[in-house]
């Protein structure tokens, strides 16, 4: 008689599993307008998004085990962080997003992305997650697109399917910075004819000509102007073949106008959205020596810088 010994062996092996967590939020409403006027730290929107209560509860199937969650924001958009804010691609446009997984995270700083978190199985978490855009420098030209992701959160990675919330902008932001253009690319002044015994007489007093310049901004502007020259006296060289002269320019009141070689802001001028705002100055010819006049041209030049907030 045989008998047959029927042996059976039982490996136990722990298995981590989650059921599929999967969130994504679509980013709309962003409504960053006029961003021009408003002041570091305006928070153009604020957005709010809720999870679904049966994503609110993660568990293992081992109970007080550990899980990981990482939220961090995608490498296309964050290009730096300033404490709670993240700097975007688009110069002077910021972006925070936070979300209160627990009672531990809530406090001012854990809330906010980038965060690694522990929680012990089983986690139940807030649903509450907030994406704010959020002004933090001068805006300048800049894209983000629509499908852009801004961030993610991810379970601890050893599970099949990781990724437990996304969050994707879902319209473009297009945004420029402040642009004003002077209309006249080339100005010419005629300063008129002279004798050289005109020149030299005592009675010899500048005779202004008036000129505009016309400035255009594609929206609301201060702009400051900088008048880019070589000076003799305080006023712009003459580069022509004539000695003992230069040439005076001033504003509408009369006031000479800074020249220099270095930008120098005269003063700021006030333009309207899409207004063609005229620049009013006058010129003359200045005698800086009499007894050096000698007859000639009389040439000058300068350039002009925008200074644009």
């Amino acid at each position: 008689m045989r008998n047959t010994l029927l042996i059976m062996m039982l490996f136990l092996i722990p298995i981590v599993s989650y059921a599929d967590y999967r969130e994504t939020f679509y980013v709309s409403n962003v409504n960053i307008t006029d961003y021009h006027n408003k002041p570091e730290g305006y928070v153009f929107s604020v957005n709010n998004y809720r999870l679904k209560s049966e994503n609110l509860k993660i568990q293992t199937n081992n109970s007080n085990q550990y899980i990981n969650l990482d939220g961090k924001y995608s490498d296309s958009v964050m290009t730096g962080k300033d404490n709670t804010i993240i700097r975007t691609p688009i110069p002077g446009l910021g972006l925070r997003i936070s979300w209160v997984t627990d009672s531990q995270s809530n406090n001012n700083i854990l809330k906010y992305f980038p965060f690694n978190r522990t929680c012990v199985s089983p986690c139940v978490l807030q649903d509450q997650v907030v994406v704010e855009f959020i002004k933090i420098g001068i805006i300048k030209t800049g894209t983000i697109r629509r499908g852009t992701e801004l961030a993610t959160v991810n379970l601890s990675q050893n599970v099949t399917r990781p990724d437990y919330m996304k969050i994707v902008l879902n319209e473009d932001i297009i945004l420029k910075s402040r642009s004003c253009i002077l209309l006249d690319t080339d100005k010419y002044i005629d300063l008129g004819s002279f004798t050289t015994d005109e020149l030299k007489s005592i009675r010899y007093s500048p005779k202004y000509i008036d000129f505009d310049l016309t400035l255009h901004c594609e929206q609301n502007s201060s702009v400051g102007m900088s008048y880019i020259g070589t000076t003799v006296n305080q006023n712009l060289k003459n580069n022509g073949t004539s000695d003992g002269v230069s040439i005076l320019l001033h504003d509408e009141s009369n006031k000479p106008i800074k020249i220099s070689l270095t930008p120098t802001v005269n003063n700021y001028v006030d333009v309207l959205a899409n207004e063609n705002k005229p620049i009013k100055l006058k010129t003359a010819v200045n005698v800086d020596d009499r007894r050096n006049v000698k007859s000639g041209t009389i040439e000058g030049s300068l350039f002009i810088l925008l200074e644009v907030r």
